[in-house]
């Protein structure tokens, strides 16, 4: 059966195929219109369908890059603002660092000040790690580096943590791996800054200051020691030597200056401290008065020195060894208590020094020490004992002992003394006549030999005009018009002259017809006067003085005139009598010896401990096929060795070098950090570059897709009104068509 049952003339047919033809043309061009394209399927141009499809998924694909690369251009300028604020805390740096250097005094507050200083600096550094670190943008830190680092291993921290006086061992700012050799030496010996003991000597007043000694291995430190005067023009003197926590105070007073002024004898103050230092200088209070402006007041600063050194040898470098030693001047590389550093070139060695225990790590010869005590003066140089003769530390005692009968009152002096030298070995007696050398047996703690040169001048400070109850001596006797003859005078007792101190005493007479005024005149400001009846020569007559005033007031004196003498009417004359004190016992001087002692060393050694990755690194892909791309190297603007090489501050900036060498490090990182701007400043010109590129190569792609298949919306426009005509056409065909049946209905 036919698809179709009704059978239409030719004309109508023709008509309704022209209809449904232009129907169709009309729903195409509808399509158009409404879509704006003239390909929109494969059925409608599967050429032109398929090209303009791949320029399209090429469009769009290069648009999903834009993307990508928006969002590594954000990454960068992450980067870049965060080394804007890093190069601003740089300068924040370079300011602690000015400032420390215009600072440079040694006086508390600008120590202070530069330590204070110091840890500012730390800080800031710790700021710009953190801001580093606090730089990452969608999983990228372009400022953190590839991770590499290195460090000191934990053996070899260790093993120089086990030395005595050492601890905290470890490394900064590593660069690359080397070896750290550490070693101590140096005998503990105690001295002081020459230029600081003048000016103390110069403002305080005061004279022979010296500071000596030796380094205790268990209460030792690398403080200064401070004098601190208080008095005034007439007044009582008080001095305050500090050591580290330590005080020793002592008051003179001006009834004790007048004394010593009267009799030639010298104020002095010594003693000595826990730590090993012996101070001692000698007071003179018309020199301390003699001071202007002082106001009664004053403090001296002297830097003290210790024969203390330890030196770091970096021995995969450039072999450079550097030493901090306690006989540095404060500011040039100084030893410290606490921590100490020594900057290379590979990195820093770092540890913490115990000053009271890190003489017991030190390598030195068995050795002697300078004297002191208030004798001190008497040894000349440094006494001599054999190195095999010293095996354990000890302290040795000079005492002397003097008979009367050899002082030599035209000197002032005795002219032999008896010398005993005590020491762990036991003690040994030598007589000294002279200025020279002289040998002590058998008083070292292995039974050797030690031999001192004595000065016989220097001994006076430690014998002091010595002497046991004197009796007369050197008697010079003169009256004027009378032969006087030997023994008509004599001292028959003394009693309370002043202990340790030559006399010269002066007897004058003056004589009427019946009497005769006898006046005693000790020398020191003391005076007896009395009378007595012109006798003759009647017999012994014993005359009591009793001393007035001076070192000697209430002393007792009596002087016996023999049966031979008798004194003139009407005469004048002299008597002199040279006399000695009672000797109560002499100053001592002290010299210390210590043993030998086997240095200890240990090597510390740096290593990669981190591999360094490309994880930070920020790969950019710039076409749609991956074969253009560029990486992004995550630069380290960290402060450690593998980024701007910034080290921590060294030792307090104490010294001058540490001060100069965190300067030449905040230059040098200042370039780093210019260095890595630039390097990420190239990078996102070149993706910024490829974005424009990419914007501007997708709109060529979508412009030729669109060639391929849009729609002349004109043209379909037309189209459709012609189409819209030829359908109406088409209409009224058919009509025409379908009138020729309408006429057969009017035959019936």
């Amino acid at each position: 059966m036919a698809g179709n049952d009704i059978t239409l003339t030719s004309g109508i047919r023709s008509n309704l195929l022209l209809l449904q033809q232009t129907t169709s043309l009309m729903d195409r061009t509808q399509q158009r219109l409404a879509t704006g394209n003239k390909i929109n399927t494969a059925l409608d141009g599967p050429v032109a369908f398929f090209a303009a499809k791949g320029l399209t998924q090429r469009a769009d694909d290069l648009n999903l890059l834009k993307g990508q690369m928006d969002q590594s251009i954000s990454t960068i300028k992450s980067a870049d603002t965060a080394i804007t604020q890093i190069e601003s805390l740089l300068d924040q740096l370079k300011g602690k660092v000015q400032q420390a250097q215009d600072n440079l005094g040694e006086d508390a507050n600008s120590v202070s000040l530069r330590q204070s200083l110091a840890q500012d600096y730390n800080e800031i550094l710790r700021q710009i790690d953190d801001l580093a670190k606090d730089s990452t943008y969608q999983g990228k830190n372009l400022l953190v580096g590839s991770g590499l680092r290195l460090d000191a291993t934990s053996s070899s921290k260790s093993a120089l943590n086990s030395l005595d006086g050492i601890s905290n061992a470890n490394t900064t700012n590593v660069t690359k791996p080397d070896d750290y050799v550490v070693s101590v030496s140096g005998s503990g010996a105690i001295s002081a800054n020459s230029s600081d003991i003048a000016d103390a000597e110069e403002e305080r007043g005061i004279s022979n200051l010296s500071i000596s000694g030796f380094q205790s291995k268990t209460k030792g430190n690398f403080d200064p020691v401070t004098i601190k005067y208080v008095g005034g023009k007439g007044k009582d003197k008080t001095f305050t030597v500090t050591e580290g926590d330590v005080t020793v105070s002592k008051t003179f007073t001006q009834k004790q200056w007048a004394a010593a002024k009267a009799t030639g004898q010298i104020l002095n103050f010594d003693t000595q401290f826990p730590s090993g230092t012996h101070v001692n200088f000698d007071i003179n209070f018309d020199d301390i008065d003699s001071v202007p402006d002082t106001n009664g007041v004053g403090t001296s600063t002297i830097e003290k020195f210790v024969d203390l050194d330890i030196a770091v040898t970096n021995m995969n470098g450039t072999g450079q060894r550097i030493v901090r030693s306690g006989d540095n001047l404060q500011g040039q590389q100084k030893l410290a208590n606490g921590e100490n550093a020594w900057g290379f070139d590979t990195g820093t060695a770092r540890f913490t020094i115990d000053e009271r225990k890190v003489l017991n790590s030190s390598d030195y010869p068995a050795t002697v020490g300078g004297s002191y005590g208030r004798a001190a003066e008497a040894i000349a140089g440094i006494p001599t004992i054999s190195a095999d003769n010293i095996t354990a530390d000890s302290t040795y005692a000079l005492t002397a002992q003097a008979d009367p009968a050899n002082f030599d009152f035209s000197t002032g002096r005795f002219t032999s003394y008896d010398v005993s030298l005590t020491g762990p070995g036991g003690s040994d007696t030598q007589t000294v006549t002279a200025n020279g050398s002289v040998t002590f047996t058998s008083v070292t703690d292995n039974t050797g030999d030690a031999t001192l040169d004595l000065r016989t001048t220097g001994l006076n400070g430690l014998t002091i005009a010595s002497a046991s109850d004197a009796s007369q001596a050197d008697g010079t006797e003169r009256l004027s018009g009378v032969a006087l003859s030997a023994g008509a005078v004599s001292l028959s007792s003394l009693n309370g002259l002043a202990d340790n101190l030559p006399h010269k005493l002066t007897y004058t007479v003056e004589a009427s017809a019946t009497s005769a005024t006898i006046v005693l005149d000790d020398g020191y400001g003391g005076k007896s006067t009395v009378e007595i009846p012109l006798t003759g020569g009647a017999g012994a007559t014993s005359v009591d003085f009793t001393i007035n005033g001076g070192v000697n007031d209430g002393a007792k004196i009596t002087l016996t005139l023999g049966a031979s003498y008798s004194i003139p009417p009407n005469s004048e004359g002299q008597v002199t009598y040279n006399a000695i004190g009672k000797f109560t016992g002499p100053d001592q001087a002290q010299f210390d010896v210590r043993a030998e002692n086997t240095g200890q060393t240990a090597t510390m050694s740096t290593v990669q401990v981190t591999d360094g990755t490309d994880a930070n690194n920020m790969i950019v892909q710039l076409n749609e096929t991956n074969t253009s791309m560029i990486t992004v190297v995550s630069q380290n603007v960290q402060t450690d060795g593998q980024g701007l090489q910034i080290d921590q501050s060294q030792n307090g900036w104490l010294d001058r070098s540490d001060i100069d060498y965190a300067m030449d490090q905040l230059n040098a990182a200042t370039l780093r950090l210019r260095a890595a701007a630039s390097s990420l400043g190239t990078s996102v010109d070149v993706i910024t570059t490829r974005l424009d590129y990419t914007n501007s190569f997708t709109n060529v792609l979508s412009e030729g897709a669109g060639k391929l298949t849009l729609a002349d919306q004109n043209e379909e426009g037309a189209n459709m009104l012609q189409l819209q005509t030829r359908q109406q056409l088409g209409t009224i065909s058919l009509s025409l068509a379908n009138q020729a049946q309408q006429a057969i209905l009017k035959l019936f």
